[in-house]
């Protein structure tokens, strides 16, 4: 189904008489819950046989009968050889980078066919992420994407992972936490809240404003548009289907809506965005900081941007410097996964990380070969006028808060500049949350 037209793609979510429930678990909605129901299995068809993903083995799971420990100085050797082998192959994808940046597309291609044969899973994280890197970049220089869109059976395969990430890993529920407390501490007081979100997800940071928005005040309205590039998707459906089952439940007035940014016609958001006593936030990643979207953003009159950054995005880089920071920060999230699971994270890999990695490599590519060298994002929203808006205190103890349940040392929260959150692995930074306003002269 394709986008553009608001009618063609814009569903009321039915308000049922459900009470609120106090314990509401959107991924638990999603995937299925401890009665092993599941709205997403409504929609695979009944010839489509699936396997539930593997649990995550606990941490202190003994092996196998069959499996021999590694002693120790063998282990560590290995390791060792691997992260040789991975700063020889990180040697070779900035010079693949760099040729390809230049318009040597062949020369890029050889170098990439030049590397290692032995990189690949399993090994430490740097020679995965080098592994993540190689391919995405094989990927971009083949002039296609190896990410459609999903069947029902890859879908619920991908959504389980996901799941499983946000269980054994604070970073996606930092996002949303810091992302949705920004929203409540800013428009609570708001009859209609509706958020333009250029990076729905599976949607489940809005469940949790939904929770909060039942709980603090009942009666209230919230509004999600979805601006994908593409048409619409399973992925997409489903995200509807299931904040509007959530909305039912906790009895929030929801309408969710999906256009296509890439063909989106102005006047057209601008309609939809025009309701009365309705404050607009935007969620704005940082690689989707862009010159057109921020004007568009200062025509809606959004009262916040909250953006996330996942230091993987970086417009203002040459492409070499840009895939460089794109490895530091896989490599980072690899290394903090193993800490806390070990090697049972394969699945989340595949169908999590490695995705983001692709994305952000293709989109940097592509804007490289168009030219393109786009100033800091910071730098982009203060110059259109945006200013930094504190987190609140609050948010802060939250974030703090969520670490500290992890089992494992090694993830911290810093609060920089002017109120920016940002979410640390040892000392490689996994990801920051900021939230703006536009000042009252722009």
């Amino acid at each position: 189904m394709p986008l553009g037209a608001a009618e063609a793609c814009c569903w009321e979510a039915p308000c049922a008489a459900a009470q609120p429930q106090e314990d509401n678990t959107f991924l638990r909605w999603i995937i299925g819950g401890d009665d092993g129901s599941s709205a997403v299995m409504d929609h695979i068809p009944a010839s489509s046989a699936h396997q539930p993903l593997p649990s995550l083995p606990p941490l202190d799971t003994p092996p196998p009968p069959n499996f021999a420990l590694k002693p120790n100085a063998e282990a560590e050797a290995e390791a060792a050889n691997d992260d040789t082998t991975a700063a020889l192959a990180v040697e070779q994808l900035a010079e693949a980078a760099t040729l390809a940046e230049a318009g040597d597309v062949l020369g890029a291609r050889e170098t990439l066919l030049a590397m290692a044969p032995d990189i690949g899973a399993p090994g430490t994280p740097l020679l995965r992420s080098a592994l993540y890197l190689k391919d995405a970049l094989r990927v971009a220089l083949s002039g296609s994407s190896s990410s459609a869109n999903p069947n029902s059976v890859v879908l619920i395969k991908k959504l389980g992972a996901y799941k499983a990430f946000s269980e054994i890993s604070p970073v996606l529920q930092f996002a949303h936490f810091t992302c949705v407390q920004a929203v409540l501490d800013h428009l609570a007081a708001a009859a209609c809240i509706h958020v333009l979100d250029l990076d729905i997800g599976v949607g489940d940071q809005w469940a949790s404003l939904m929770h909060e928005l039942a709980r603090r005040r009942p009666g209230a309205a919230l509004k999600v548009t979805a601006l994908v590039s593409g048409t619409a998707s399973l992925e997409l459906q489903l995200v509807h289907d299931n904040l509007s089952s959530f909305a039912a439940e906790t009895r929030v007035q929801f309408r969710f809506a999906a256009l296509n940014l890439d063909a989106v016609n102005p006047a057209e958001l601008l309609a939809i965005a025009a309701g009365e006593g309705e404050a607009i936030a935007v969620h704005l990643p940082a690689g989707s900081v862009r010159g057109p979207v921020l004007e568009l953003v200062r025509r809606l009159g959004a009262k916040l941007v909250v953006s996330v950054d996942r230091g993987c995005d970086r417009g203002e880089l040459p492409f070499a410097a840009h895939l460089l920071q794109a490895f530091q920060w896989c490599a980072s999230m690899l290394e903090s996964m193993d800490a806390v699971v070990g090697a049972g994270s394969d699945v989340i890999e595949r169908l999590v990380i490695q995705p983001r990695v692709e994305s952000c490599v293709l989109r940097r590519y592509r804007a490289a070969a168009n030219g393109e060298k786009t100033p800091p994002w910071r730098a982009m929203l203060a110059s259109a006028g945006f200013v930094p808006v504190p987190a609140s205190s609050f948010a802060e103890a939250q974030a703090d808060s969520l670490v500290k349940k992890v089992p494992v040392r090694g993830f911290r929260v810093q609060k920089r500049g002017a109120g920016e959150l940002v979410l640390h692995w040892q000392r490689g930074e996994l990801l920051s949350v900021s939230a703006w306003r536009l000042t009252s002269s722009s």
